[in-house]
């Protein structure tokens, strides 16, 4: 609740810190695991794991990684910030909504690399249930949001540069976007308690352990549903 949710830098790093671990690690155990791959190889899963990883995780990690380069290699501060607060969740939430639109296609059968996922004209019809067409159509709406937030990226960081308040290394006036604000005596004074804490870190890795079970279940589940034995 007391982190700079406002400030982009730290934004962009937690959500990708989270949409890595929860949307690409997860999945990527899934998907290696070869008895469970059988239901999901070669489907449009495949791709939503790797939006999940590549975009949403790594991607956002650098966007985030932009607003603190800025004003430190730079020298210039950020422009346009209330445009930069929003655009890590405008991506951020766009990039993880492909993913698990991606992946709930591929669950349910839309295949990967293929031209026509209709199977228009094909000797042998197939018909996908109707959620699969609702999960491609989300994953174009959340496509657009994303490339609204990529749009927002590149203007306020190539405008920064060209455009941005240029700093002087003897000024004290702060930045929009501040590299430290505040938490310094809380750093300083870290450990010398005698006890650890760390009830925030605790709570995300429980959270994320019981995701990863229950996930892992579900999917041993359905492929027993799909495997039928005589």
């Amino acid at each position: 609740r007391r982190c700079p949710w406002d400030n982009p830098a730290f934004a962009g790093m937690f959500m990708s810190l989270v949409m890595f671990g929860f949307l690409g690690g997860i999945t990527g155990v899934v998907l290696g695991t070869e008895q469970l791959n059988i239901i999901m190889h070669n489907t449009l899963y495949v791709p939503g794991h790797f939006h999940g990883t590549v975009v949403a995780g790594t991607t956002l990690a650098f966007m985030a990684l932009t607003y603190l380069v800025l004003p430190l290699i730079f020298q210039r501060d950020v422009i346009w910030p209330k445009l930069a607060k929003w655009q890590p969740y405008l991506f951020g939430i766009g990039a993880a909504g492909i993913s698990l639109s991606m992946m709930g296609a591929g669950t349910l059968g839309i295949p990967r690399r293929h031209w026509d996922t209709k199977l228009t004209d094909a000797a042998l019809g197939f018909e996908f249930p109707a959620a699969a067409d609702l999960m491609m159509g989300l994953n174009g709406i959340f496509a657009l949001m994303a490339g609204l937030g990529g749009a927002i990226y590149i203007l306020v960081t190539v405008g920064t540069i060209l455009f941005g308040k240029r700093l002087d290394t003897a000024e004290t006036q702060p930045l929009v976007f501040p590299l430290h604000s505040g938490g310094g005596e809380a750093v300083s004074k870290y450990g010398s308690e005698g006890t650890i804490k760390l009830p925030g870190t605790i709570v995300l890795v429980g959270i994320f352990f019981a995701s990863f079970v229950l996930y892992y279940f579900v999917n041993w589940k359905y492929l027993s549903d799909l495997w039928l034995f005589r």
